[in-house]
């Protein structure tokens, strides 16, 4: 009962309801009046399926060297041609997808609500393997070594052989009664992979075995009730320069060195959707949807843009010379490197932007929640 709870409070949050112990009757900020310097362009777009349907999701487009593939929450799965949206295949699995799609270029998983792993040919779409896991599938990392690491909602890790979906070895950590729902890809770390978890903790496992190479904290969970100790840390995971970094839902964003897990730097900020890289910037969206960007090698606030304020800001990405962010009415925002003033937006889905959006080549390819695969570029005013 508690779990149920969870998925509808959670639900209601990161439609645009915002921060947990907040008054959820706030509104989402209205679209913002900006002063245009640049013009996004969409170059294509393609309607894949269902997108999210009526589910809470974060399905995102794994993207190949020719090709871009996509899920949608009732098992349609499709491929794209990045340059110019043809159509290279589909197939309908006819399951309900929650987690992925990612891979590599053997093979692309995703998992559904079943805790079925499946595994395509990204050729064609046919159906390379099947794996039966321990509860739902929530995220599928990439390939290393041979292996994809596949994490359900009970808190495991499973490490399958990507080739043949055989067990190598599971690994997890205990989720709390009331989490969000949710959880961020694992990151692969040449020979290793570093995962969050539901009780606050980060942990780095090695590849082969399994075993744990460091563990810490990024949340402690506080507070009398069930919801104020909720510690998550489901968003994206980030790796530059040997330094991880990492944030957490009620908890803090912090820079930790790869090899034994040291604290570099710390501090107080709550995040559900992780955290970029993009040269000496760390950018993340806070759980009020407010855009951040740190320097890397401190921690120091650098800019905050708070115009998109519970408004189901994604993960920051960079492109060129820009930041862009996607919303809950499917805009996508190009913000100012240099201090997050809005400089440009383009609509894609109407239902909002579902996942993580990609960059490649200075194109964003953004996946909406009705199911609408975009590319977008830029194009300067003075062009």
């Amino acid at each position: 009962m508690q779990r149920l709870l969870a998925l509808l409070l959670v639900t209601a949050l990161l439609g645009g309801c915002g921060l947990w112990s907040r008054d959820t009757a706030e509104p989402p900020a209205p679209l913002p009046r900006i002063e245009a310097e640049v013009s996004p362009n969409v170059l294509w777009s393609r309607n894949t399926g269902s997108g999210a349907g009526k589910s809470y999701l974060q399905l995102s487009p794994y993207l190949g060297r020719d090709h871009i593939i996509v899920a949608d929450a009732d098992g349609r799965v499709s491929a794209w041609n990045p340059e110019d949206g043809t159509n290279l295949w589909r197939t309908n699995l006819r399951v309900p997808v929650t987690g992925g799609v990612n891979g590599g270029t053997e093979a692309v998983v995703l998992g559904t609500g079943r805790g079925e792993a499946i595994a395509l040919s990204p050729t064609d779409g046919q159906v390379l393997w099947r794996r039966m896991l321990s509860s739902e599938v929530m995220a599928v990392s990439s390939v290393e070594q041979g292996l994809v690491v596949v994490r359900t909602n009970d808190g495991r890790l499973h490490a399958l052989d990507v080739l043949t979906g055989e067990p190598r070895w599971l690994a997890g950590r205990s989720t709390p009664a009331l989490s969000l729902r949710g959880a961020g890809t694992p990151l692969m770390i040449s020979g290793r992979v570093l995962s969050g978890f539901d009780n606050g903790r980060l942990a780095v496992f090695g590849l082969a075995r399994g075993n744990v190479i460091w563990e810490t904290a990024l949340a402690v969970p506080s507070g009398r009730s069930e919801l104020e100790r909720m510690a998550d840390v489901d968003g994206e995971l980030a790796l530059a320069g040997g330094v991880v970094y990492g944030a957490a839902y009620q908890g803090r964003v912090a820079a930790f060195g790869v090899a034994d897990g040291r604290t570099l730097w710390q501090r107080d900020l709550s995040s559900y959707r992780g955290v970029t890289v993009a040269g000496d910037l760390l950018l993340l969206t806070d759980a009020f949807g407010h855009v951040w960007a740190l320097d890397r090698r401190n921690g120091a606030t650098l800019w905050q843009q708070d115009l998109l304020r519970l408004r189901g800001v994604t993960l920051p990405v960079a492109v060129d010379d820009h930041v862009v962010v996607g919303d809950y009415e499917g805009y996508l925002h190009w913000l100012a490197p240099e201090d997050g003033t809005l400089v440009g937006r383009v609509r894609t889905d109407r239902n909002g932007i579902m996942g993580v959006p990609l960059v490649r080549a200075g194109v964003v390819y953004a996946l909406g929640r009705g199911g609408n695969l975009s590319a977008v570029t830029l194009r300067s005013r003075e062009d």
